[in-house]
């Protein structure tokens, strides 16, 4: 919230008998929850006399001389250089500004945020005269934008309601408008004006503030003017600000569940504001991720998260959000134990597998078939052979590579290998239950094409994996719950929809550990937390299955609701995720 309190000042000074007298106005906004705000500008009205004059943000002090005889024309002098604020304001994207300038000379323009970053700047070579500006901003905000020109400058505040994606300012032209009408407007705040008062004039005044992004006005003050008076411009609207959360412990744990949840500390002045947790699979999840809703504004609330597997390292942190944006707790971290004895998904005869390094794995039956419900992550083959670890690419030699190279990510992600450290120099095949050893354990196998069918096959048969019914969308249902990015898409089918508590019907807990690939000079990761790539055993570097180098993988996306089978020319040697199945 923005505790600035902009003093506007009017020191009006006049003479009687002889004597020179002044009368200071002070002038501070509050909303309606008491609390400070800057004023855009103030309308001073002399009811008696009948004038009125304006005084805008960032001048704080006006003078105003009592006449004396015929009043003098006004001339430029002092007002040589003017920005007038724009219109519409607020505004979506686009906006006006004229600049007034009555000398030749280097005008620079710029446009800063609230934060002082620059966000634009450009020189112009103006002619004395009424020039149109059209600025465009790429992001919804408050910015500052100033001319300076012969040592003077001017500013204007600007409120960006919506944004356009690029940051610019077009020169429109010369504006047809009377640079003396211009400089003389209720937009120029001037330092020193001439108008008829007297002590005792009925005075009003109303301030103009901006409250959410919107212009609202003050409720107005009404006075006798006196020899000196300090005001406070009342608005009915509440200046909301950015809430705060604190993250609550996590408990009751079960074999796929926990409750954890938060305390909302300040809602900013909004009742309505939304909380909840986010939970994930790397430090900070935010909401573009699993996240949940518990309710609105202010107190302790709890989250329970479902269909979590044990043996990952889970990250959950509260959040709450309201119209000026969102504030998260402290990181939680919990891991559910593996339970020996598996749990409502593991396969009955071999709910854990244990790798030659020790790796212990969670396992899932679905049908007939008894995979594993983890990245494989192993350093080496079943006889204890060290699966080197890559630098670069290779069709003939087997290696191993971590997730976006950081090794941090492989206890929760697994490791991705080239197809020859998959298959080590074992033939692709396509027999079914036979199948390649290759990188698993003892007594598993990389599944072929038919087992991955037979997988989907099952899968498609169970109504309660399917999403709206349809039998090609059973990628949800093989997903893990967490660890995906938010796609943006609305339809709830992708694996990637804010409705991710939706995912693993199955418990294949699918995670997107991402790839390894580009060409034999320039490594490239990427793909974490969007897409989960499967190698199969079947396909060969000479000629079968499609043609020398095709090798068939299977892929979910976040941005998808059906999984993905193909085959592709594997050029270099990509690397990708592993799960066997149990011989």
């Amino acid at each position: 919230m923005k505790k600035t309190t902009l003093l506007l000042c009017i020191a009006l000074l006049f003479a009687s008998a002889g004597i020179a007298q002044s009368v200071t106005l002070t002038f501070t906004g509050r909303d309606g929850g008491n609390h400070h705000l800057e004023l855009e500008y103030v309308a001073v009205t002399n009811v008696t006399k009948g004038w009125q004059e304006y005084l805008f943000w960032p001048d704080t002090v006006l003078t105003i001389q009592a006449e004396t005889g015929i009043q003098d024309v006004e001339t430029m002098s002092g007002l040589s250089l003017r920005m007038s604020p724009h219109s519409p304001n607020p505004f979506n994207g686009s906006t006006d500004v004229i600049l007034t300038v009555e000398e030749e000379g280097i005008a620079n323009l710029e446009i800063a945020d609230m934060n002082g970053r620059v966000v634009w700047a450009n020189d112009y070579i103006p002619q004395p005269g009424v020039h149109q500006f059209r600025v465009a901003l790429a992001h919804a905000g408050i910015y500052v934008m100033t001319a300076r020109h012969n040592g003077k400058i001017s500013s204007i505040k600007m409120v960006c309601n919506k944004g356009e994606n690029v940051n610019t300012v077009e020169y429109v032209g010369a504006a047809a408008t009377d640079i003396r009408e211009t400089m003389t407007s209720k937009y120029h705040t001037r330092g020193l004006v001439t108008r008829p008062f007297d002590i005792g004039d009925q005075m009003q005044y109303v301030g103009y503030a901006i409250i959410n992004y919107e212009e609202e006005e003050s409720q107005c003050v009404e006075r006798p003017l006196t020899d000196s008076q300090i005001f406070v411009l009342p608005f009915s609207s509440t200046q909301l600000g950015l809430p705060t959360v604190i993250t609550a412990n996590v408990t009751n744990i079960t074999d796929n569940s926990v409750v954890c949840g938060g305390q909302v500390t300040d809602d900013g002045g909004d009742t309505m504001a939304v909380r909840g947790v986010c939970v994930g699979l790397l430090p900070s999840p935010t909401v573009l991720g699993r996240h949940t809703v518990d309710g609105h504004g202010m107190g302790a609330f709890s989250s329970q998260l479902t269909r979590l597997s044990s043996n990952f390292t889970y990250y959950v942190r509260a959040y709450v959000k309201n119209d000026q944006g969102i504030a998260y707790g402290e990181d939680r971290t919990f891991t559910i134990p593996v339970n020996p004895d598996g749990d409502v998904w593991s396969c009955p005869d071999a709910p854990l597998l244990t790798d030659i390094d020790g790796n212990v794995y969670n396992t899932v039956q679905i049908g007939q078939q008894c995979w594993m419900r983890e990245n494989l992550r192993t350093t080496r083959y079943a006889d204890g052979t060290l699966i080197p670890q890559g630098e670069g690419f290779s069709t003939t030699v087997g290696y191993r590579y971590r997730p976006m190279n950081d090794s941090s990510l492989v206890s929760n992600y697994g490791l991705l290998y080239n197809w020859v450290a998959v298959i080590r120099g074992m033939s692709g095949s396509t027999a079914t239950p036979i199948g390649v050893q290759g990188i698993c354990p003892d007594g598993w196998h990389v599944p072929n094409s038919a087992e991955c069918m037979q997988l989907f096959q099952v899968v498609e048969s169970q109504g309660q994996n399917l999403c709206d019914g349809l039998i090609d969308q059973i990628a949800k249902s093989l997903a893990a719950t967490v660890g995906w990015d938010w796609s943006g898409f609305s339809d709830t089918c992708v694996v990637g929809n804010a409705n991710m508590s939706g995912n693993n019907s199955t418990g294949f807990s699918a995670i997107p550990a991402g790839f390894y690939t580009g060409d034999n000079t320039v490594p490239n990761y990427g793909g974490l937390g969007y897409v989960s790539f499967y190698w199969t055993s079947t396909g060969s570097y000479t000629s079968n299955f499609g043609g020398s180098n095709y090798i068939h993988y299977w892929r979910i996306h976040a941005n998808d609701a059906a999984i993905n089978y193909s085959a592709f020319y594997d050029e270099y040697g990509d690397a990708q995720s592993v799960r066997c199945v149990k011989d």
